[in-house]
C-alpha cells in the first residue's frame, strides 16, 4: 500500500526562472526518462506571444538542453517538448518505489514542497539519502525561514530550541514527540498543537 509524503527540497528553479525572465509562466505538464542521463519534458507556457517565443529561445540556450520546440495543441497554453540532462532530483528518485505526485520544478518557492507516493515506509529515508548524495538538501521537516508574523513566547522559543538541539526536526527524527514532551514538561497534545501552529 503506497503512502503520499511531501518532501521539502532545496533545488534550483532554472526553468521557472527562464520563464519569469521573459515575462511568462511555466509549468511541467509531463516528464519521461529517456535513459540514465537524459529525460524528456513537456512544458506548458503562458504569456504573450513574445514572452512565449523568448522563453522557448532561452530554454534552447540552457546548459544541458538538447531540444526545445513548440508542440501543436488545442490548449490555450503553449506546449513545448524538451529533452535535457536529467536533473539531480530526478536521478535520485529513480530506481526506488517512488512516484512523483507533482513536479518540484513547478514551485515558485524554495524550499519547494514535492509530493511523492512511496510504496514502503523506508523509501522516504532512502530517497532523502540519495538526494544528499546528489548534494540536494531535502527532508520531511526542513525548518522554513521564520515568518515574522509568527510571534513565539519565550517558553515556546525555548521548546523549539530544545527540539532543534535534540533532532526532532531531522529525518529520521532522533527524538519522538512523546520523549520531547517529557523532556520539556508539557503534555504531548499541547506540544503537538504548538508545532502545528508553526507550520
Amino acid at each position: 500500500m503506497s503512502k503520499r509524503q511531501p518532501l521539502e527540497v532545496k533545488s534550483r528553479r532554472d526553468l521557472v526562472a527562464v520563464a519569469d525572465m521573459n515575462g511568462a509562466a511555466l509549468s511541467i505538464f509531463d516528464c519521461q526518462s529517456l535513459d540514465r542521463t537524459r529525460m524528456a519534458m513537456t512544458l506548458e507556457i503562458v504569456g504573450t506571444p513574445e514572452a512565449v517565443r523568448g522563453t522557448i529561445s532561452s530554454l534552447r540556450t540552457m546548459v544541458g538542453v538538447g531540444q526545445a520546440y513548440e508542440v501543436p495543441s488545442d490548449s490555450p497554453r503553449t506546449r513545448v517538448f524538451m529533452t535535457l540532462d536529467k536533473p539531480r532530483i530526478c536521478q535520485a528518485s529513480e530506481g526506488g518505489a517512488v512516484l512523483c505526485a507533482d513536479c518540484p520544478f513547478d514551485s515558485a518557492e524554495i524550499p519547494t514542497r514535492w509530493k511523492l507516493d512511496f510504496r514502503r515506509a523506508g523509501d522516504t529515508g532512502q530517497l532523502v539519502a540519495r538526494l544528499a548524495e546528489q548534494e540536494v538538501q531535502a527532508g520531511t521537516n526542513l525548518i522554513s525561514p521564520v515568518d515574522r508574523s509568527v510571534r513565539l513566547t519565550p517558553k515556546e522559543r525555548g521548546i523549539v530550541a530544545v527540539a532543534i538541539e535534540r533532532g526532532y526536526f531531522e529525518f529520521p527524527r532522533r527524538i519522538t514527540l512523546e520523549e520531547l514532551s517529557q523532556l520539556v514538561g508539557i503534555e504531548t497534545a499541547a506540544l503537538r498543537k504548538t508545532f502545528l501552529s508553526l507550520e
